[in-house]
């Protein structure tokens, strides 16, 4: 004989939760809500810092990261930072050995190789100041006919009077135009001393 289910008891659980349990409830909630907004920022900090973009280059190191490009020697074992300058009227580079620093100072009508002889020739003072000798420097100067003729130029462009030696008629600086026929594309020689060498990599110490 079937008959309708008797119904099921309701049981009824009776939970007590006094004063300290519930206290401790509502300290669990506000710290879970602290730390969760914390994150929140960090991870908005994080992405806004990289959504920032880089400064843009100027004029002067675009032109003269092109430049660099053409150059055909490790710079960096050199130890020296090359940095691109706007126009000056009196120089075209300088080479600070004291401060391993070279800049180059960029006309804009400059032509990709004619900035890349500056910076190799710039890097020739800097190979020859890391690397070379005194015994080496006279072996040079032999070299290219020379012997007796003054190595070091005047320091400023002020002192090249007539009783001075400039970069280009210096052992100096006929060593850095032969460096930059070497590790260059330009077809430009400047030096006053001698004449362009047929081959100027052969001129330079090697280390």
């Amino acid at each position: 004989m079937s008959g309708t289910p008797a119904p099921e008891r309701e049981v009824v659980l009776h939970v007590t939760v006094g004063p300290r349990a519930l206290l401790a409830a509502l300290l669990v909630v506000v710290l879970l809500g602290t730390v969760v907004g914390l994150a929140s920022r960090r991870g908005g900090h994080r992405r806004a810092a990289r959504a920032v973009p880089s400064a843009a280059e100027s004029p002067a190191q675009a032109a003269g990261s092109r430049a660099l490009a053409l150059v055909r020697f490790d710079w960096q074992q050199l130890g020296y930072r090359i940095r691109f300058a706007e126009r000056r009227q009196d120089v075209r580079a300088q080479t600070d050995p004291a401060h391993r620093t070279i800049t180059v100072f960029v006309t804009p009508s400059d032509v990709p190789h004619r900035l890349a002889h500056d910076i190799a020739h710039e890097l020739g003072h800097a190979y020859d100041a890391t690397y070379l000798s005194t015994q080496q420097r006279l072996a040079y100067l032999a070299a290219r006919s020379r012997n007796g003729t003054h190595w070091w130029p005047g320091l400023r462009s002020a002192d090249y009077t007539g009783n001075a030696v400039t970069d280009y008629g210096s052992g100096a600086g006929d060593f850095a135009e032969v460096f930059a026929l070497c590790h260059s594309p330009s077809p430009e020689f400047r030096s006053t001393l001698a004449a362009r060498p047929p081959d100027p990599c052969a001129l330079i110490p090697v280390h």
